[in-house]
């Protein structure tokens, strides 16, 4: 049966408006605090894992596709060079397809027009007093044996290359194992918070107040005189703990450390939290 010519004119338009809409609302502009990814996880959370994730870098909730966005989020957000980190950042639809022409390829499309592609991250780092910035793709490395995947890869890196900026590819490979476990561990808790607004304040407070009275201790006996200090079930402050981590009101070199052997001085308190002036990752 062939299309109706008239709903598929009708879809092809509505399509178009949506684009032009979400761009008109400033998606994909702005920087730091006030940056607005062009997609978030409410565009597309029908596809799978996704995250939201406070940062320490710039201090906002970032909408992440998958779990490797995440991890690549993590390792940009340790990095005391990195000052700020955009993700799902769009590339103009004129010159991606003009790119796609000269490649002789298609570009990628909905319902017969053309989408907006995006980066998964424009980065900008100080190097050494001078700004950098770097166009990073996070990808599963089974997604690399796709064609149709390395034609988009390769549109990304031609637009990139253009401006004079680099392009870099990231899959699961490069991420730390460490980093990987650490994650796990507090993964429950990046999409969610079981404290409300006032006890999100009085505990951080409490973990610390600790964390500053005995720097060398580990943070796992802390967690433990806490509990036994306000009369609670073991285990309660080391997994108020845990969301904060995931939270990112407290960070540490998730690359080289575990929690097992975590010492109050290997925390250091975001000063987003330290001024009351944070995010905080819900889920929907």
């Amino acid at each position: 049966m062939s299309k109706n010519p008239e709903n598929t004119k009708e879809i092809k338009a509505k399509a178009k408006k949506q684009i032009a809409s979400r761009l008109a609302k400033g998606a994909g502009s702005g920087s730091g605090r006030t940056y607005k990814p062009y997609l978030t996880v409410r565009d597309v959370s029908s596809l799978g894992r996704y995250n939201r994730s406070p940062s320490v870098t710039v201090g906002r909730v970032h909408q992440l596709l998958s779990d490797l966005e995440y991890h690549v989020l993590l390792m940009l957000d340790w990095d005391s060079q990195v000052i700020d980190i955009r993700e799902q950042f769009p590339v103009p639809l004129e010159e991606s397809q003009a790119i796609a022409r000269e490649m002789g390829i298609a570009h990628l499309s909905y319902q017969g027009v053309d989408q907006v592609l995006t980066t998964d991250f424009l980065v900008d780092i100080n190097a050494q007093g001078k700004l950098v910035r770097r166009a990073i793709s996070a990808k599963y490395a089974k997604d690399l044996d796709d064609p149709r995947v390395l034609e988009k890869l390769e549109l990304e890196r031609r637009y990139w290359t253009s401006k004079g900026i680099q392009f870099n590819l990231v899959t699961e490979v490069e991420i730390p194992q460490l980093l990987q476990k650490n994650v796990k561990w507090f993964h429950p808790y990046m999409n969610h918070f079981d404290l409300d607004t006032h006890e999100q304040q009085e505990y951080f407070r409490i973990l610390l107040a600790a964390v500053n009275q005995f720097p060398s201790q580990k943070i796992t006996a802390i967690t433990t005189r806490l509990d036994d200090g306000y009369n609670v079930d073991p285990g309660t402050h080391l997994s108020l703990l845990r969301q904060f981590l995931a939270q990112r009101a407290f960070y540490f070199d998730i690359e080289t450390l575990t929690i097992k052997e975590l010492r109050a001085k290997d925390l250091t308190p975001s000063h987003f939290w330290l001024e009351e002036d944070y995010e905080y990752a819900v889920g929907e």
